[in-house]
C-alpha cells in the first residue's frame, strides 16, 4: 500500500509551522492539478490539429492517440488530485479541533518570553545609566 505524505507523524502533535507547510501543500497540490488540465488541453487541441488539418491516415491517428493521451492524463490528474484532498481535509478537521488551543499556548508562551525581556531591561531600557 502507498503511503501519504504526513501518515507517519501525528497530526494531533503538530505546531504552527507544521499546519502552514500543509497549507502549502495543499497550494501545490492544486496547482499540479491545474498543470495536468493545461496538459490535457494541449494534448487534445493539438490531436484535434492533426486529424482537422492533416488529410493523411497517419496524422489521423497520431491524433486520436494524443487526443486519448491527454484525456488518460486529465482522469489521472483527477484522480490523484481527489485523493491528496481528500487526505488533507482529514487532516485539516484535527486542525480545526486543535489549533486554536495550540495558538492560545504559543501566545501564552511568547508573551511570558516577551514580559521577563522587558522585565530585565530596567525601567529605562538597556544602556541608560541611572
Amino acid at each position: 500500500m502507498k503511503h501519504l505524505p504526513y501518515d507517519n507523524f501525528n497530526p494531533r502533535e503538530f505546531i504552527i509551522r507544521d499546519w502552514l507547510a500543509l497549507d502549502r501543500t495543499v497550494l501545490a497540490n492544486e496547482r499540479t492539478f491545474l498543470a495536468y488540465g493545461r496538459t490535457t488541453l494541449t494534448l487534445v487541441i493539438s490531436g484535434l490539429s492533426f486529424i482537422k488539418f492533416f488529410g493523411h491516415v497517419v496524422y489521423s491517428i497520431i491524433g486520436y492517440v494524443f487526443i486519448a493521451g491527454g484525456l488518460s492524463i486529465f482522469f489521472f490528474g483527477l484522480k490523484r488530485y481527489r485523493k491528496m484532498k481528500k487526505h488533507y481535509h482529514l487532516l485539516s478537521e484535527i486542525r480545526d479541533e486543535e489549533l486554536p488551543e495550540q495558538i492560545r499556548k504559543e501566545t501564552r508562551i511568547e508573551n511570558d518570553l516577551i514580559n521577563q525581556a522587558l522585565a530585565g531591561r530596567g525601567k529605562d531600557g538597556p544602556g541608560v545609566a541611572s
